[in-house]
């Protein structure tokens, strides 16, 4: 209750500085800058000169909108200026306390004498005009993947690495990014500290996709890779059958001129994939132990059509819809893990329908609403190729059925209300809105019905079945597929290590919701300074706190009065909402509806008995929340410097400090006592509960660095070095001691220090365009296990103890000396103490563009229209250098393939283009 009341009363100082000397009405300017083709234009500079010839400046950002406030009542002259178009101006009338809008459209014009000289205007104070985020335009994106699943792991690099960097695509949160060819430009880290978003800014990613246009044009493109251009996977015994197929179109245009456009696209993907196998396997006949290299087949096919409209209503209003419809197939999933056998596959599907609405109201004096609905329903099955029971032999291999995909069905419809209202009055931009989200899942779940057994590290016996020692008298371990190998031999002593099963209901029905609000006030303290304040409140199904309320603080100060350079810096917190699997997870797994059966050391292989609650007396492992369960949430803080350099260079350097509170783990609350290895709860079985207990703490550093000459290149670049500890790396990972934690402190399991990106575009003589890709990573860290449960609380997770080189059991690694079998209360080695090896991708696009057609007499107005034709030829080389990035380094200690990775990524791969346009 007192963090509640210290925070409202926060909060409420805040508003009530933003209301300060909101006393007058002065108007404001927006508008957006297009050209002849409905295409965006990011970075054009806009003059905007009073009666008085006073001249202000701006420039449109990665949407092509730009903004003037604090405008006194007058004409004015606007002028928009962008390389390789015609300058326009015209004249405007602004009255008080109107919000007035634009639309500038910008001519193409071609002029043979070559332009050295920046398109850059001066840095910004505007919290959306950060350098040291990343503003990619339609020529940036050129240098990127045309696969939109390459894309997002690139967009996601640039992001700072993080695997759930969040994505919005013109303002609705999304899961995936839309096709390229559909994509006007993208923002990552943009407006870090706003409170109009849930999460940190730092690495959101903002799309912004084609509007509809007034003059007719379109896209037709084919993408093509066959194994024939492509190099071999470096874990691959041959070069495997690969093919790609992707063919697409838009189509845009007007309605009504001037009023109303629209937007069509179609696209169809085939991908005859494969997955590379790298297991060890025991021969049928020898049951001796031999490698199985093999690839598998994995073809997908995806259909996906889009038509959006955007009508001008009145002067004031504007309204869009948006309908999707996907239709997704893939075959024989799951095979990519390096150990899965080819009988782990699975099949997927997956149809979804989307229907979108917006309306931009310009209201009274200085004041605009955007109000956002979104209507989705996705259907999604996944089935196993097999319904035999799985067996799992850790670092070796997995055989039988794809247990975790056995048969799940999953039926979702949401809604997705979005109402956002600002206003401007004098030097403050004050703006509110609110979200509802509600979904509702009908859910059927029968993953592991049929039973899994596992395979951990074990020990040596005799021939009665009694462990062995070697002459120091320490236990003789071995590995797991030497532990299976022994079982089916049928010596005495070995079995499985561990048998789950689950059994009951698998059908849930339930509902979800999230309610949202935010307040925020960009307040122009002088031309120089810019203040940034605000609050945001979320509540959600399963989180019992309500008093979730992160207040978040930024500024802008142009150090210097030219505005060649600005010092940016803020602070916010920053709530996680929990993911539905949580909700999903202790609805099914009580005991009741569903029950999960672990046994330890099972008497029975291969056979599995038809009854556990009666014939075993085993009592079901339960899944549960704690009652105490609060949202995760980071505090962030950041101080950037930004500098315009000569010859059109940017720069930035941006220092980051994020602290991680309440972050989920997983549990097991009656696991063994140390020391006595009895449970809290005799009667009960394993009890795994969802809590959050985890803390983490990240130091970024990170350099940016734009640079553009005008119609000649764009490149753009960023390094980051940084250093993450953590005690927990999500929800679904439990700790090596479900009693203490107190070894769990280490690197996070996302923990990469440096990283580099670098790209571009270069326009070459004769329409051709070059751009590079260039990625670097170091290597991510892995936990170091023992392969076996020593605790007894059914979870692989233990680690080993750090011991002397001349110990009995010690086994001598890269990383230390440890012992597999660490007595009860030695201290266990760190989380993640292994690190895997760096990565480099250095990728390539070429394009050559063929234009014919000449200007003919167009409108009806008889103006000249450029009736142009474009052919563009168009090779995309990913890995040009055919680096062999090693991946899945494993961690059991026990293994004789301990430290090593059992798979690499893509080789390099060779797709070509054809894409014509009008």
């Amino acid at each position: 209750m007192k963090k509640a009341v210290t925070i409202t009363r926060l909060f409420l100082l805040l508003m009530t500085f933003a209301a300060m000397g909101v006393a007058q009405t002065p108007a404001e300017l927006r508008g957006m800058v297009a050209d002849e083709f409905g295409a965006i234009i990011r970075k054009a500079s806009i003059s905007l000169e009073d009666a008085n010839g006073r001249k202000s400046t701006a420039q449109t950002d990665a949407g092509g909108q730009f903004r003037f406030t604090g405008l006194a009542p007058g004409t004015y002259a606007l002028t928009a200026t962008a390389p390789g178009f015609a300058a326009t101006t015209q004249q405007l009338k602004i009255s008080t306390g109107a919000a007035t809008p634009v639309n500038i459209v910008l001519k193409v014009v071609i002029s043979e004498q070559l332009e050295v000289k920046s398109e850059a205007v001066d840095v910004s104070i505007e919290p959306d005009q950060n350098l040291s985020s990343m503003n990619l335009s339609k020529n940036d994106l050129a240098s990127l993947p045309d696969d939109r699943e390459e894309l997002l792991q690139v967009l996601r690099a640039m992001a700072g690495g993080s695997e759930t960097a969040p994505i919005f695509v013109d303002g609705f949160s999304e899961d995936r990014l839309p096709s390229k060819n559909s994509i006007v430009a993208v923002k990552i880290g943009s407006n870090p500290f706003s409170p109009e978003f849930s999460g940190r800014g730092n690495n959101r990613i903002e799309v912004i996709t084609k509007p509809g246009s007034d003059k007719l044009s379109a896209n037709f493109q084919f993408r093509f890779n066959d194994e024939s251009l492509n190099a071999r996977n470096a874990f691959a015994p041959s070069r495997a059958p690969l093919q790609i197929r992707d063919i697409s179109g838009d189509l845009t245009g007007p309605i009504i001129r001037n009023r109303w456009g629209y937007f069509i696209e179609y696209e169809h993907e085939a991908q005859d994939e494969n997955a590379f196998i790298n297991a060890t396997v025991l021969d049928p006949a020898t049951l001796l132990q031999r490698q199985f290299l093999a690839t598998a087949l994995t073809p997908a096919n995806e259909d996906e059509f889009t038509i959006r409209t955007n009508f001008l209503i009145t002067k004031k209003n504007t309204i869009g819809l948006w309908y999707s419809y996907e239709r997704e197939t893939e075959g024989n999933q799951g095979v990519d893990g390096g150990f899965d056998l080819p009988e782990r596959g699975f099949d997927a599907s997956e149809r979804r329908h989307t229907l979108r609405a917006s309306l931009t109201s310009v209201i009274g004096a200085g004041a605009l609403n955007e109000l956002r609905l979104s209507l989705d329903r996705r259907i999604e099955e996944t089935k196993a190729r097999s319904e035999e029971p799985g067996i799992v032999v850790l670092d070796a291999f997995s055989s039988g059925g794809n247990q975790d995909s056995l048969f799940n069905s999953e039926s979702r419809n949401r809604l997705d209300l979005v109402n956002n209202f600002s206003v401007t009055r004098k030097n403050h931009t004050i703006k509110t809105g609110a979200r509802i989200e509600y979904a509702r899942y009908i859910f059927l779940n029968r993953a592991n019905f049929g039973g899994t057994f596992t395979f951990g590290s074990g020990f040596d016996r005799d021939a009665a079945g009694n462990i062995k020692t070697d002459d120091k008298g320490a236990q003789i371990t071995i590995t797991p597929i030497e532990q299976y190998r022994r079982t089916l031999l049928g010596l005495p002593g070995y079995g499985p290590s561990q048998f789950s099963i689950t059994r009951g209901d698998p059908l849930i029905k339930a509902p979800l919701w999230e309610v949202s609000w935010f307040a925020m006030d960009d307040w122009r303290v002088s031309p120089r300074l810019m203040l940034s304040f605000g609050a945001r409140h979320d509540l959600q199904t399963g989180i019992r706190d309500r008093t979730n309320i992160a207040p978040r603080f930024s500024f802008a100060w142009a150090a210097d009065k030219d505005r060649k350079s600005v010092l940016r810096g803020g602070a916010g917190i920053f709530y996680d909402g929990m993911e539905e699997e949580i909700i999903f997870d202790t609805i099914l797994y009580d005991g009741v509806k569903q029950r999960q059966f672990v046994i330890k050391q099972p008497s029975f292989f291969p056979d599995i008995p038809q009854s556990f609650d009666d014939a075993t007396k085993l009592e079901p492992a339960l899944r549960t929340r704690s009652q105490d369960l609060d949202s995760p949430y980071l505090i962030n803080a950041s101080v950037s410097y930004e500098r315009k350099l000569p010859l059109g260079l940017f720069g930035s350097v941006n220092y980051s400090w994020r602290r991680g509170v309440h972050l989920l783990r997983t549990r097991n609350i009656n696991a063994p006592a140390p020391g006595t290895g009895l449970r809290p709860i005799a009667d009960r079985g394993p009890i795994l509960q969802y809590e959050s207990t985890g803390v983490s703490t990240r130091h970024e550093l990170a350099f940016n660095w734009k640079y553009e000459l005008r119609r000649k290149m764009s490149l753009f670049g960023n390094y980051i070095l940084s250093k993450t500890r953590s005690d927990t790396d999500g929800e679904s990972v439990a700790p090596a001691d479900s009693y203490s934690w107190s070894s769990e402190w280490g690197p996070a399991s996302n923990d990469q220090r440096h990283r580099v990106v670098f790209g571009g575009s270069v326009n070459l003589p004769g329409q051709a365009r070059f751009s590079p890709l260039v990625q670097f990573s170091t290597g991510r860290p892995f936990n170091i296990t023992t392969g076996r449960d020593n605790n007894g609380d059914t979870l692989f997770t233990d680690r080993p103890s750090f011991a002397a080189p001349g110990d009995p059991e010690a086994i001598i690694t890269r990383f230390g000396v440890f012992n597999p079998n660490p007595g009860p209360g030695e201290p266990l080695v760190p989380r993640n103490l292994g690190r895997g090896l760096g990565q480099v991708s250095v990728d390539m696009n070429f394009t050559k563009t063929f234009a014919f057609g000449r200007p003919e007499k167009g409108d009806q107005k008889g103006k000249d229209e450029d009736k142009r034709f474009n052919l563009t030829l168009g090779a995309n080389v990913s890995n040009l250098l055919n680096k062999t990035n090693l991946s899945g380094f494993s961690g059991v200690l026990s293994s004789s393939r301990f430290d090593r990775p059992n798979r690499a990524l893509g080789a390099r791969r060779i797709t070509l283009t054809l894409k014509f346009s009008f």
